[in-house]
């Protein structure tokens, strides 16, 4: 049953990796062109050149619902768009100039394309898609030259070297990274991080069971008691536990940018999450035989992690089960965090996971009620066992005593 279990798991998290590069083809990419001129013309060639299931797709959307760059800013914070390229307005007047000879030295190429991404949205992902628009901007340049060069050759100002340096690079981008990450642990933030935050519940549960059987809390506390100790415990351990897991994020970022109020946000939602995590494993530990609690944690562990590991839109349709998981939530939140207000879901995000909250506090206390009267029974009946045992014991003890003045007289 433990192979089956393992092989079942890790085929799951396998799974939502599963022919992802496949699926790119989900991550939309905006293109505005402000310019409409060769270059525009050009990175439009490329987007159709490199349209491929592993390539990000490229939408164009008209400037007129794109006034400015901002705005094309605000549609990859918000989330609507995994990236965006546009073309600054005058790109090609300013090259075609460069290429005349007016003022080549003072061209800046970078000035020509601006790319925008979001690097904390699953740094992997955004990191490819990053590289993917670097692609097409590479790929913009090679179209341009093919089909412009002999044109720039023609008008190019031979009394000027600089010019000549124009050509063999006309244009190139500028970055806009919404939300840099450049420390080193970033990817653990979403992998390992998460199943820390679930295993910390756990062992605490063990612990804090075993106590409470060892002192035999549950027949010598009354139930309100027991309960109400019981819900400040684990609040009180997913507040520290929060803490220090905050405390080791800021800890190794490195020279990543967070301010003391992201750090008290980040703070917050993982205490939520943590009693999230303790309520239902509480529960479900007071449920079902111990034999099989270590099947559930671990495959609870599992889908949770899967679902902050990769983006849904590069796993099958199946995995966006994965929306009703605390880890997928806790992840959502975060990176609104992270990026100072982009990609905002706190309205899902919330309602599901204090949903999990109220429910399976319902559930938990109810179990333990449960679990309560059990034990009171098996203690009743334990308490029973040994008055009939020391009945019996003084019976043997007076027919012995019976027994024996019979055989004095």
């Amino acid at each position: 049953m433990l192979q089956i279990l393992f092989l079942a798991n890790l085929c799951y998290l396998y799974g939502a990796l599963w022919k992802s590069d496949h699926r790119m083809h989900n991550l939309h990419i905006l293109m505005v062109d402000y310019d409409q001129g060769a270059i525009g013309e050009s990175v439009r060639l490329a987007g159709t050149i490199l349209k491929a299931d592993n390539f990000p797709t490229i939408s164009e959307r008209s400037s007129a619902n794109f006034i400015t760059g901002n705005n094309v800013e605000s549609a990859v914070c918000r989330g609507d768009y995994w990236g965006a390229i546009y073309i600054n307005e005058g790109a090609t007047a300013n090259l075609s100039n460069a290429l005349a000879g007016q003022s080549p030295d003072t061209f800046d190429p970078t000035q020509a394309i601006t790319f925008v991404w979001n690097q904390i949205r699953y740094p992997t992902t955004a990191i490819n898609v990053y590289s993917n628009l670097l692609i097409l901007s590479e790929t913009a340049k090679a179209i341009y030259l093919r089909t412009n060069g002999s044109t720039a050759l023609q008008t190019l100002n031979t009394t000027s070297p600089s010019t000549a340096q124009v050509l063999f690079n006309p244009f190139s981008a500028t970055s806009i990274n919404l939300s840099p990450t450049p420390q080193s642990a970033r990817f653990l933030l979403n992998t390992a991080s998460i199943v820390m935050y679930t295993l910390m519940q756990f062992f605490f549960i063990l612990a804090f069971n075993g106590i409470t059987t060892t002192f035999n809390f549950y027949t010598t506390i009354p139930i309100r008691t027991l309960i109400v100790f019981r819900l400040l415990a684990s609040l009180l351990y997913a507040f520290i536990g929060a803490l220090l897991s905050c405390t080791y994020i800021w800890a190794f970022r490195e020279t990543w940018d967070l301010n003391g109020v992201q750090f008290v946000q980040t703070w917050a939602i993982l205490c939520l999450v943590m009693h999230v995590n303790f309520l239902v494993l509480d529960a479900v530990i007071a449920t079902i035989p111990i034999s099989f609690v270590p099947f559930f944690t671990f495959t609870w562990i599992i889908v949770n992690i899967t679902s902050t590991v990769m983006p849904f839109d590069v796993s099958a349709g199946f995995y966006r089960v994965g929306y009703a998981l605390p880890a997928h939530e806790l992840w959502t939140v975060m990176i609104q965090i992270w990026s100072k207000g982009c990609y905002n879901r706190l309205s899902r995000a919330l309602t599901i996971l204090f949903a999990w909250e109220v429910i399976m506090l319902a559930v938990d206390i109810w179990r333990q009620v449960v679990k309560r009267r059990a034990a009171t029974v098996e203690q009743e009946e334990v308490e029973k066992q040994e008055e009939g045992q020391t009945v019996s014991n003084r019976q043997s003890l007076s027919g012995t005593e019976i027994e024996g003045k019979g055989k004095t007289v």
